[in-house]
């Protein structure tokens, strides 16, 4: 839940109030807060609790960077399998044809 915490504070310019992180989640707005704590505990966030805005830091953004690097390996990695699957498919369809 965490990883996805930053994954919607990044998406929205690296500041959020955690109301509207709760809404796009789909949790409480006291779980969200508590998340947002806890991010910051751990030096991924910095969070004003007064205001309710959570930000990212350097750490949170080097997080989110990394995280969207092994996503996009695996889809450009997906990509290449299935072509080779419909590939193989194609392949066997004219074998099928030609008899």
């Amino acid at each position: 839940m965490e990883q996805e915490t930053l994954e919607v504070i990044a998406k929205n310019e690296d500041r959020l109030h955690y109301y509207i992180i709760a809404q796009d989640l789909r949790i409480s707005a006291h779980y969200a807060y508590v998340i947002c704590k806890g991010l910051e505990r751990n030096g991924y966030v910095n969070f004003d609790t007064f205001s309710g805005i959570c930000s990212l830091t350097e750490k949170g953004k080097e997080t989110i960077e990394k995280d969207w690097l092994v996503k996009l390996k695996r889809h450009k990695e997906n990509i290449k399998k299935t072509r080779e699957e419909n590939k193989k498919r194609i392949l066997k369809n004219v074998e099928t044809i030609n008899y």
